[in-house]
């Protein structure tokens, strides 16, 4: 059985890292050791903000003093009143946690090299991932960072830190290549041939794109979705996802999800 957490905790950093976008530390460290990459959060504003709902944040890293995990940190872009709320925070202030949820990335055994593919803020869930599989499965990975400009390219430090090898597209050509990210992932394998297993997180375009190009050269694909979510474990049942094969048939992001198999749902 998951563990599962839910406590007010500290925040211990609350940093802007771009033209909207955030990264903040959470003391944590209980929920940080058992959370797995791909697994998020479910946090609540302190009392008198709104909205009143808790809203869902991918676990970005795990954060270590010395020897001892002191909790965890999430990476978010404003795009509504929760993240223009959340944003005003400092450090000290408390936040209501809920976690970790969800099912995160699974890798399989033999896989050897891997494509981790990220549309903006996308790459939030894929930073613990690409250190875990360095760690502790020996997994080579090239990284794909896309945005629609450089102001949306992020973590390319975190991956360089860790031997990961990152290939860069914008839309407007501000940094990396000039195009979209899933045009220069099929160009990778058409060039240097097929990875082990392709990992992604983005937007729902992107994921479709992605999971097509995988389709189509035979790779594993597991894709984490971005989707709107009110509880987080089932309940309100707003994430649902159409099962792949089966008219009518659901999953739900928060349960099932948030990373499927590219060939279990539609998207």
């Amino acid at each position: 059985m998951k563990k599962l957490f839910q406590k007010k905790v500290q925040i211990l950093h609350h940093i802007k890292v771009g033209p909207g976008y955030f990264r903040m530390g959470l003391a944590f460290p209980e929920l940080a050791m058992v959370a797995r990459p791909g697994q998020f959060v479910m946090v609540r504003l302190p009392d008198g903000y709104i909205p009143l709902l808790r809203r869902p944040f991918s676990v970005h890293s795990r954060l270590v003093e010395g020897a001892e995990v002191c909790g965890f940190e999430v990476l978010y872009k404003v795009v509504g009143q929760g993240t223009q709320a959340m944003s005003g925070l400092k450090a000290g202030d408390l936040l209501d946690v809920l976690g970790p949820l969800g099912n995160g990335f699974s890798c399989p055994d033999g896989i050897r090299h891997v494509f981790l593919v990220a549309g903006g803020v996308g790459v939030a869930c894929l930073c613990c991932l690409a250190l875990f599989l360095k760690e502790h499965k020996g997994v080579r990975s090239t990284v794909f960072l896309g945005g629609r400009s450089a102001t949306d390219v992020l973590c390319q430090e975190e991956f360089d830190s860790i031997g990961a090898k990152v290939r860069i597209t914008t839309e407007d050509g501000s940094l990396g290549e000039k195009g979209v990210i899933t045009s220069m992932v099929e160009q990778a394998i058409n060039v240097n041939g097929r990875p082990d297993m392709i990992y992604a997180c983005g937007p729902t375009g992107m994921l479709k794109a992605i999971s097509d190009i995988a389709c189509t050269h035979e790779v594993l694909c597991q894709i984490s979705l971005e989707t709107v979510m009110a509880c987080g474990f089932g309940v309100c049942l707003g994430c649902a996802v159409q099962k792949a094969g089966s008219p009518g048939a659901y999953l739900h992001a928060c349960t099932d999800g948030p990373v499927f198999d590219s060939r279990a749902v539609v998207i």
